[in-house]
């Protein structure tokens, strides 16, 4: 993974953990007001999202600052963050994959498992 896609993923994984500490707020909007925090356009935060755009050393930078992030923070991998979901389809999957196991453990271990097997053609 080079730096970009490590800035990429830091940046969703902070949007992400803003939106969770603003429920109370709309979520239409919300890119908006996040970029108001750190001081930076919203409309260039729409296209580092969806990934039309990079994060430059300078504004990695800036997001760090107007977060109170350590200095190179936005470069390193953060074991918290090896896990985000990538986008809001894999964060549906995952959610909806939490919701079955929560709801019946074991079945769905079970169905998983034999997913698994079935795509990777593994013996029982």
């Amino acid at each position: 993974m080079d730096s970009s896609e490590i800035r990429h993923r830091n940046f969703l994984a902070l949007y992400h953990r803003f939106c969770e500490a603003n429920p109370h707020l709309p979520k239409r909007g919300m890119l908006k007001l996040f970029a108001e925090r750190m001081g930076l356009s919203d409309r260039y935060l729409s296209h580092v999202k969806c990934a039309r755009k990079k994060i430059g050393g300078k504004v990695a930078r800036n997001i760090e600052m107007a977060l109170g992030l350590q200095h190179g923070w936005m470069d390193r991998v953060h074991a918290d963050e090896q896990a985000a979901p990538a986008d809001a389809a894999e964060r549906l999957f995952l959610e909806t994959a939490r919701t079955l196991y929560r709801s019946d453990p074991e079945r769905a271990r079970q169905a998983l498992l034999e997913l698994l097997r079935t795509q990777l053609m593994l013996p029982k």
